[in-house]
């Protein structure tokens, strides 16, 4: 059953296994374990059998393997199926029962579904982009949380003379732009503290706010408004809003926002925010969020 379920997360698998390839290519690479092809591309023939390993738990029924086993099905000495195997069970991706048998962990499955919900959410929040793109011919933003940085996965660029240089795999920290602080408001309390000591808050431009202090006092009214305004802090003469997008757990996964110059939006802040506001409610509730009562009739009124 649990070979199933991780063989449905299919092509959101690949693009973890995929990463996890490249970044082990760059770090193996100056030690003289990566092997050139005739392209010139370096590969590491030990994460390639690694890959042959769960590739085959997951087109199997993850029924458990011994070393043997895997080392027969795979094709690989045993010497170097043992390393593998342990190698992954370290990294969480496998587990080793008392009779000394392997098998797949969830957490292939549960890797694969955080790809899953970015391209829900992607498809989700499209058409609100769009009907904020055209509506006020500005340039629209989607972006989700990684860590200590926000990462832009969609992007539609205004129509007007001046353009905001956004590109969809940007990243910023949370606190230099209005999406970011949009999402770091509503995370736990203690994630705040975490951030600032992290990253030191680090000034994008002489607006950007760089004090904890200051930081937790924006967040608070953020929290309460509902909303989050970028006043030059990413940018010089760059105003933006966002507003935070919430599943159906009330997590916040996401951010959608509208950028532009200062002297372009300076005439219609209000409704600027206000069709913000609205587009990432509605995006939310696709996702099943439901809004506590007091936040319902706010809207309503």
């Amino acid at each position: 059953m649990l070979g199933h379920c991780v063989a449905r997360c299919g092509r959101c698998i690949t693009e973890i296994l995929r990463t996890w390839s490249c970044t082990m290519g760059e770090r193996v690479k100056q030690k003289g374990e990566a092997r050139k092809t005739r392209s010139g591309v370096y590969t590491v023939p030990a994460v390639k059998k690694a890959f042959i390993i769960l590739e085959m738990m997951m087109s199997s029924h993850n029924r458990g393997y011994t070393i043997s086993e895997v080392a027969r099905l795979c094709n690989l000495p045993v010497s170097t199926a043992n390393v593998l195997l342990y190698t992954l069970r370290e990294c969480g991706y496998l587990e080793r029962a008392e009779k000394g048998t392997f098998s797949l962990t969830m957490k292939l499955f549960t890797e694969g579904n955080k790809l899953i919900r970015q391209v829900a959410l992607c498809d989700t929040a499209f058409p609100e982009l769009e009907r904020l793109a055209k509506l006020t011919d500005h340039t629209i933003s989607l972006a989700i949380p990684d860590k200590y940085e926000l990462i832009y996965v969609r992007i539609i660029q205004g129509r007007g003379d001046i353009q905001v240089q956004a590109h969809v795999g940007q990243r910023r920290y949370f606190h230099q732009a209005a999406t970011g602080k949009a999402m770091l408001a509503f995370f736990p309390e203690e994630g705040t503290k975490e951030f600032a000591d992290a990253t030191g808050l680090p000034a994008a431009t002489e607006h950007t706010i760089t004090s904890y202090r200051s930081l937790s006092r924006e967040l608070k009214r953020i929290r309460i408004q509902g909303y989050a305004i970028d006043n030059e802090e990413s940018g010089n003469s760059l105003w933006g809003v966002a507003g935070p997008i919430f599943d159906y757990h009330a997590n916040v996964v996401g951010a959608l926002g509208i950028a532009g110059t200062v002297l372009a939006l300076k005439e219609n802040t209000k409704f600027l925010i206000q069709e913000t506001h609205k587009s990432a409610q509605k995006v939310s509730r696709s996702l099943g969020y439901e809004p506590p009562i007091l936040t319902r009739l706010a809207i309503r009124s």
